[in-house]
């Protein structure tokens, strides 16, 4: 954190997104809202909360086969991105963009699905992820689904332990160079990472970014699940429905809200 500023806070800014969308081609985008759709088995007409939509990269394709959608996010930055992108595709009419904090997020059944993509899900203490959970699952019909997409943590796990506890990286990203530095606490069991962004047209510096995020086994997402009155219905280790194994890239888990709540 940045004094009283939590790391998600900043991390999702002007860097993050010149540095990211250089990796986001629309073929991808479009393939992967296609993906969502499907796991959730979503019927024509249906309304979907993107939960942690950022800058609506899905969405506008989810809009353009006939959902509606509401896009919410807490950054500033992003949303802004993401009204640009819902004019430029001309899909206003079917996609309303919603600022906020999914720990306050106060819907009470209206939607037929939510989905929080590409790791969106274990920025909080383990209460409070607890918690978007419940919320998540309040907001649903009776019947709604989640679909709740991370990195596979085993996966992951045994890149950091072939690291011997670290695992360090760098990529190049348009004027940028992002080297990156990931630990993995075991008291916490949480990913840390530390990003450094160089800009190659100055040959220096420019900013630092931390990120931490809860990682979950699946029997341990599975629980909180329960606990929420959601049941597993699928699980996928790819965006192509593959079935989900140790070295699966990604742990994308489709659960469905009961029909009766008690």
């Amino acid at each position: 954190m940045t004094g009283n500023r939590e790391w998600f806070e900043e991390f999702f800014d002007d860097l993050y997104y010149d540095t990211y969308t250089l990796f986001e081609s629309e073929e991808r985008n479009e393939r992967e809202a296609r993906f969502i759709a499907e796991a959730l088995d979503l019927p024509e007409g249906s309304r979907v909360l993107d939960l942690g939509c950022g800058y609506a990269r899905h969405a506008v394709y989810l809009a353009k086969m006939g959902f509606e959608v509401v896009c919410f996010d807490l950054s500033d930055y992003m949303l802004s991105k993401a009204r640009k992108r819902i004019e430029d595709f001309k899909v206003a009419d079917r996609v309303i963009v919603v600022k906020g904090d999914m720990r306050r997020l106060d819907y009470t059944g209206e939607f037929d699905a939510t989905y929080m993509f590409f790791t969106t899900f274990g920025y909080f203490s383990d209460e409070e992820n607890r918690e978007v959970i419940h919320r998540v699952s309040r907001a649903l019909k009776p019947g709604g689904r989640l679909l709740i997409d991370l990195q596979n943590p085993v996966r992951l796990l045994s890149n950091i332990y072939l690291g011997r506890g670290e695992w360090k990286t760098w990529f190049e990203a348009g004027d940028y160079i992002v080297l990156e530095e990931t630990i993995y606490d075991l008291r916490e069991a949480r990913i840390k990472s530390k990003r450094i962004f160089i800009d190659r047209r100055e040959n220096c510096k420019v900013a630092e970014r931390n990120l931490q995020i809860r990682t979950y086994m699946l029997w341990e997402l599975e629980q909180l699940l329960v606990e929420a009155s959601l049941e597993t219905e699928k699980v996928y280790g790819d965006y192509k429905l593959g079935e989900y194994g140790p070295a699966s890239p990604r742990m994308v888990v489709v659960a469905a809200k009961r029909l009766e709540v008690p």
